[in-house]
């Protein structure tokens, strides 16, 4: 059906169309007038011309579409502002106005956001920032790892590694192999013992760092028959030759070798950790087709766009064909690979948990200090919550209130994290002070901690995430404002039940937060106190401990070698001022594959067993070990004789239950000779191997004689009888009648050893001390700061109760039992977390389950009670009240 309705003039539907430039609230609010008027005008248009208005046509369409588009772009409505610089002003009076709040909230969140930045710049620098070098971040360390376990690698692998027949490794360009190793420089008086690294002169080509002075190895150096070289570091540059830049191309003694000195590196470059000098590598050593020899450490450089996985994949695969070619009782699948970044690896498998665990202290530490500055803000906004509801009354928005609360806190936080980044700065001064006077020889040369980008981003972190938590609590306060409870209150207390919620989810965070850091603080305290009174297994009362390494070029076959250790041994024992001596070297370790061993008689099923593989000459007595079968073993177990070894009674009763071991026969599969079997000669009394807070120690042990073992470095134990003086020159003088040149190195009282370990563990255990006090601090104050208010709120039906006959210790009994209830939850809502955390100590370190429930029952029981004093102190406070004056208290 055809409609009646004429049609619109054309310019009438064109001027709709450029009303569309415009916003749909705005036609809302304004198409019809606007339709209307231009309807008029182009009417009044038409009568006086009598024709059609084109250039007013034109004009008003093209002032349409421009104003429509401008205010698409900016809309005339005015807009809220959020930032108003007397808000600004205001929030600086008001916290001018209470100084006790500004400054005490200012300390505590310095405390929280100061201790959360210096932990995690403390660990970034230890263990994720990129060594100090050019594209530092892909240095890597390449290490295998087998059955789990991360170890050096073998030189006979890293021969594999490279082979040309497997092809060029995709992944890794680079890869420099390195052991350590102390050297004698200089001679008589002027002799000093110097932690060298014995380098391939690859390393400094995956350094990238060229000579201070001089120049840096080449592969040249390494070659057989080449002149001795050796390159200093700066700070033994400056200790031994007063920084003399002549040095550089003369000749001075190395272990008794006239060596030329080639270079000089520069300050601070220790790499690969803390080298004071560097030695060439021989070629020979990693020419080798003998396993078990020698281990040496390898680095490398990630190839551009290579990610650690893929290498350790590719470097993965070789290594486990290249020792599955060789020792067929290790299978495939335990054989993988270890490349990470060279800072991480120093800390080995456990590193995450430590970066997570200290972190996850100092982040529940600033959690307590939020919640005790929320509790602050909480109250300071019920102070106010007049004044914001009369405000809100007289028309004031919501969002501007918000934003007047949002800038105090702000202002609050900024200065807080002023003041702790000031503080973290100094605290990482302090630490590289410390360790620089104490630990100099074994610091890694990038563990410099100080100010930097990463420390201010971390700061600036923290303190933007709490500006979020404590802006957030304080604009959900205002914009939650009921003005019509308020103003028919007549009080300050409107929202008491919701803020007595509050009250009590806090309280319960606080009670759950302090404990578990309290119980990991007992837990670590707990393994301080045992490296302070740490038990080496054995009397350690005048042992004197240091080591010998028979300088290459002057004894370089394994016969040569043998034959010093067994000189050095008579001549100690000859000594009247040593009551005995022992020469001592852990070949492999128990849960490693290197200490490993099958039977003659193929008695074992499955995975063959392990034990500690100890090369040994001398007393057993010095350490206290008794030979209680058979025999001990003699210097005169040579490489000339049948290989023999003593196992310990630990041992014996694993594997030969109800009869004796000696005259059985086993094979090492990991360590020296893998082809030979070894005759058991002797069973000796127990001393436990391995890390004493390890889990990993154990007694189990198979002692080899040191000369039937190609041992290039020997540590030995001497036993002085009255003197310690006396007993270093008796040293001095035994190995001076084998070899003038050849000088013992480290020598020290093994008590010392254990003093500079309880030194570490001890000023460990004051800092951790420090941020648990402070921690415990917080949760006591904001307990009793919470739990006055709450306590105070309650004033006028405590006063009724009293009023109507109830007893102050009745009343008292209530608020206890009811405070006591969110103890218990905040208690209850902990006991997992302990229960985790003990089992990770559990796990990781000697400690038996009822030391661990013990030491969680009486840190809860603590921290129960003394809150509960601190929640004793406002309950007394409010019933010193008199009744009437609770009854008349707003």
């Amino acid at each position: 059906m055809p409609s009646n309705t004429p049609r619109a003039p054309w310019w009438t539907r064109a001027y709709d169309l450029a009303l569309r430039a415009f916003p749909a609230d705005f036609r809302a609010h304004w198409g019809d007038d606007m339709r209307v008027t231009f309807a008029d005008r182009v009417a009044h248009a038409r009568a006086a011309t009598g024709r059609t208005p084109w250039p007013l046509l034109a004009r008003e369409l093209a002032d349409v579409c421009m104003t429509g588009c401008r205010e698409r772009l900016r809309p005339s409505a005015p807009r809220a502002r959020m930032l108003h610089a007397q808000d600004v002003r205001y929030a600086f009076r008001l916290l001018a106005r209470a100084p006790g709040f500004t400054l005490l909230t200012l300390l505590v969140l310095a405390g929280g956001l100061g201790l959360s930045t210096f932990t995690f710049s403390f660990l970034h620098t230890a263990m994720l920032r990129p060594l100090p070098l050019s594209e530092g971040e892909r240095v890597v360390r390449i290490d295998p790892q087998v059955a789990g376990r991360q170890q050096a690698i073998d030189a006979v692998d890293v021969a594999a590694l490279r082979d040309a027949s497997s092809g060029t490794l995709r992944t890794i360009r680079e890869t420099g192999a390195y052991a350590g190793r102390e050297v004698v420089l200089g001679r008589d008086e002027g002799r000093r013992i110097v932690g060298a690294t014995v380098a391939e002169p690859a390393l400094f080509t995956v350094a990238r760092t060229p000579a201070l002075y001089g120049r840096a190895m080449v592969a040249a150096d390494a070659d057989a028959g080449a002149e001795p070289v050796i390159v200093l570091s700066h700070r033994l540059w400056t200790a031994a030759f007063g920084a003399d830049r002549a040095i550089v191309g003369q000749h001075v003694p190395v272990d008794g070798v006239s060596t030329r000195v080639i270079g000089v590196m520069p300050e601070r470059f220790g790499f690969p950790v803390a080298s004071e000098a560097w030695v060439p590598m021989p070629a020979s050593t990693l020419a080798t087709t003998q396993p078990g020899l020698q281990s040496v450490r390898l680095v490398g450089r990630l190839a551009p766009g290579a990610t650690h996985d893929a290498a350790a994949a590719e470097v993965g695969l070789r290594l486990r064909r290249a020792i599955a070619a060789r020792d067929t009782s290790v299978r495939g699948e335990t054989v993988a690979a270890l490349v990470e970044s060279f800072p991480a690896a120093q800390f080995g498998e456990d590193r995450a948990l430590i970066f997570t665990a200290l972190n996850g202290v100092a982040a529940m530490i600033l959690l307590l200090a939020l919640v005790n500055v929320t509790n602050l803000l909480i109250a300071r906004a019920n102070e106010r919550i007049r004044e914001t509801a009369v405000r809100l009354a007289l028309g004031a928005s919501t969002g501007r209130l918000a934003m007047q609360g949002m800038w105090e806190t702000v202002i609050l936080c900024v200065g807080g994290g002023i003041l702790g980044t000031a503080g973290a700065a100094w605290g990482l001064a302090a630490i590289t002070r410390w360790t620089r006077a104490n630990m100099e020889e074994n610091l890694a040369f990038w563990w410099v901690w100080r100010m930097d980008h990463v420390t201010l981003l971390c700061a600036g972190a923290f303190v933007t995430l709490a500006i979020a938590v404590l802006g957030g609590v304080v604009s959900l306060r205002t914009t939650r404002t009921n003005v019509r409870e308020v103003m028919q209150d007549g009080s300050a207390r409107s929202g008491s039940r919701r803020d007595g919620r509050l009250s009590r989810i806090l309280v319960g965070l606080q009670v759950t937060t302090v404990t578990v850091l309290m119980f990991a603080g007992v837990m670590a305290g707990v393994m301080a106190q045992r490296v302070v009174t740490l038990d080496a297994g054995f009397d350690t009362a005048r042992l004197l401990q240091g080591g010998i390494a028979p300088p290459v070029a002057r004894y370089g076959t394994p016969a040569q070698r043998a034959a010093v250790y067994r000189d050095v041994h008579a001549r100690l024992t000859e000594q009247p001022a040593l009551d005995g001596v022992l020469l001592r070297r852990t070949l492999a370790e128990q849960p490693s594959e290197a200490g490993r061993f099958t039977f003659r008689d193929a008695r074992a099923n499955g995975v063959a067993p392990s034990a500690f593989v100890v090369a040994a000459l001398g007393d057993f007595a010095t350490i206290g070990v008794k030979v209680v079968e058979g025999r001990a073993l003699v210097a005169s177990d040579d490489a000339e004789h049948a290989p023999v070894a003593v196992i310990s009674r630990a041992l014996a009763a694993k594997h030969w239950r109800g009869r004796s071991p000696v005259g059985d026969q086993l094979r090492l599969l990991g360590t020296g000779d893998t082809t030979r079997f070894l005759t058991i000669v002797g069973v000796a009394s127990d001393v436990p191997y391995g890390n004493p807070l390890s889990r990993d120690r154990s007694a189990e042990a198979v002692y080899v004689p040191l000369q039937q073992t190609d041992a290039e470095y020997a540590p030995f134990l001497a036993r002085y009888r009255e003197s310690e003086v006396a007993g270093r020159q008796a040293l001095l003088q035994a190995f001076a009648q084998v070899d003038p040149l050849l000088v013992p190195d480290t020598v020290q009282p093994f008590a010392e050893v254990l003093a500079r370990l309880g030194m570490i563990a001890t000023a460990t255990s004051k800092l951790f001390a420090a941020c648990f006090a402070f921690a415990l601090l917080l949760a006591l104050a904001g307990t009793y700061g919470l739990m006055s208010r709450a306590i105070g709120l309650r004033t006028r039906e405590i006063g009724v109760r009293r009023a109507l006959g109830a007893s102050e210790g009745s009343v008292a009994r209530l608020l206890l039992r009811q405070g006591g209830r969110q103890l218990g939850v905040g208690t209850l809502a902990a006991a997992p977390i302990l229960a985790a955390i003990g089992a990770g100590f559990m796990y990781a370190f000697p400690i038996s389950g009822w030391l661990t429930l013990t030491a969680g029952a009486v840190v809860s029981a603590s921290v129960l009670s003394l809150v509960l004093a601190a929640t004793s102190v406002p309950i007394r406070a409010v019933l010193r009240v008199t009744p009437r004056m609770a009854l008349w208290r707003e």
